[in-house]
C-alpha cells in the first residue's frame, strides 16, 4: 500500500492523530502491551490508523464505521509486529533434518556472556530484581513480591542500572 499523502491529507491526518490519541492507547491496551512499552508499539498503531485513513479517503468504508475499523486495524498492526518479533526471537536451537540441534550463534554467545557478566556484578537481591524486571513485571509488584520497601527497591534498581551501564560500557 502506498502511504504517501498530499499536504492537505497530511494536515488532516495529523488532526486525526491528535483526536485519536485515546483510541491509539486503547488499541495498545487491548493488545496487552505494557504501559512502559507504549512508545515502542505506538508507530505500529499509527500505521494502522494511517491505513484506515487512506481506506476511508478511497471511499472503501463508510465514515460511520471508521472508529471501529480504525481500532481493529491498529490492533492488527500491533499484533502483526508482536508476531514478527516472536518469530525472529533468538534461539539456541536450529532444525537440521527435522531434528532440533543445539547451536549457538554469535548473537546468542554474546548475550550469554553479557548475562554471565551481569550475574557476577550484581548481588543476589539485585539479580532477583533484575530477572523480574526482565520478565516485564512492574517495579511495585516486584517490591511486594520480594517483600521490600519502595525506597529500598528503587535504591536497588538504581544500583542495578549503574552497574549495568558500567558493565556495558566496559564490555
Amino acid at each position: 500500500m502506498d502511504y504517501r499523502l498530499t499536504a492537505e491529507e497530511e494536515v488532516e491526518f495529523n488532526l486525526l492523530v491528535a483526536t485519536y490519541k485515546d483510541k491509539i492507547n486503547l488499541a495498545l491496551y487491548k493488545c496487552n502491551i505494557a504501559y512502559r512499552q507504549y512508545d515502542e508499539f505506538y508507530g505500529n498503531a499509527l500505521e494502522g490508523l494511517l491505513v484506515s485513513f487512506l481506506i476511508l479517503k478511497k471511499g472503501d468504508i463508510a465514515e460511520k464505521d471508521f472508529d471501529r475499523f480504525a481500532l481493529a486495524t491498529m490492533k492488527r498492526k500491533i499484533i502483526d509486529e508482536l508476531r514478527r518479533r516472536s518469530r525472529y526471537k533468538l534461539s539456541c536451537f536450529e532444525e537440521v533434518d527435522n531434528t532440533k540441534v543445539f547451536a549457538i550463534s554469535d548473537n546468542n554467545l554474546a548475550s550469554i556472556e553479557i548475562e554471565n557478566s551481569i550475574k557476577s556484578v550484581l548481588t543476589a537481591e539485585e539479580y532477583k530484581i533484575y530477572n523480574l524486571l526482565k520478565q516485564g513485571l512492574d517495579s511495585k509488584i516486584i517490591f511486594s513480591k520480594l517483600n521490600i520497601s519502595k525506597s529500598k527497591g528503587y535504591e536497588l534498581i538504581a544500583s542495578i542500572k549503574s552497574k549495568y551501564k558500567s558493565l556495558l560500557y566496559n564490555f
